[in-house]
């Protein structure tokens, strides 16, 4: 019975890949050159199931991140870089100021000592973390006006260039219509014989 998918004895489809012979993959096999995205390294267990599950084939559950894990991955280069980083200098020196500023006025106005220290810990805090934010959404802002900014510049230096494309292909024209124009003229000419 010719074509009987039940038929255990049809032939098996010819193995995909490289024709015999083959030295080298195909064109469309080939990696390109340049690697526009870095892809994470594989999991450390082979038997993983995708994220977020937690077990893996087996039946077994990964170690969860402790306290522990999380205190090895701070570095000392970390704090001392901190006041590299965008806007934090700025939101700390606010809160430093606001915090003092706060912390004196409520030991003026006769608070204990360690309320106003209270006080004074709490406004630093808080102000830092609102200069903070405050700080990145002025950021945001500069940078999605400046990819506008951009865009615009992009989209004029295009403009400018098709307009000068347009005029140089207008002055050609123009140039090779008079120069067919004083060719016909010096043909004419030349044909004008007095003798």
């Amino acid at each position: 019975m010719a074509g009987d998918t039940r038929d255990s004895q049809a032939a098996p489809s010819p193995p995909r890949g490289p024709p015999p012979g083959a030295t080298e993959p195909p064109e469309h096999v080939k990696s390109p050159n340049k690697v526009y995205e870095v892809f994470s390294a594989p999991p450390a267990n082979a038997n993983a199931l995708p994220d977020g599950s937690g077990q893996n084939t087996a039946g077994g559950r990964e170690k969860n991140p402790g306290l522990t894990d999380a205190i090895k991955t701070v570095r000392i280069e970390d704090f001392k870089q901190v006041h590299m980083y965008p806007c934090v200098r700025e939101s700390l020196l606010t809160g430093i100021a606001g915090g003092f500023g706060m912390g004196g006025i409520r030991a003026l106005w006769g608070a204990p000592i360690p309320k106003a220290a209270n006080w004074a810990v709490g406004t630093f805090v808080f102000a830092s973390f609102a200069n903070y934010e405050f700080c990145q959404y002025r950021r945001m802002l500069e940078k999605s006006h400046m990819k506008r900014a951009v865009e615009i510049i992009d989209r004029k230096k295009a403009e400018k260039e098709a307009e000068a494309k347009a005029k140089r292909e207008e002055r050609r024209r123009l140039k090779e219509e008079a120069d067919k124009k004083a060719e016909e003229e010096a043909k004419r000419k030349s044909s004008w014989k007095f003798w």
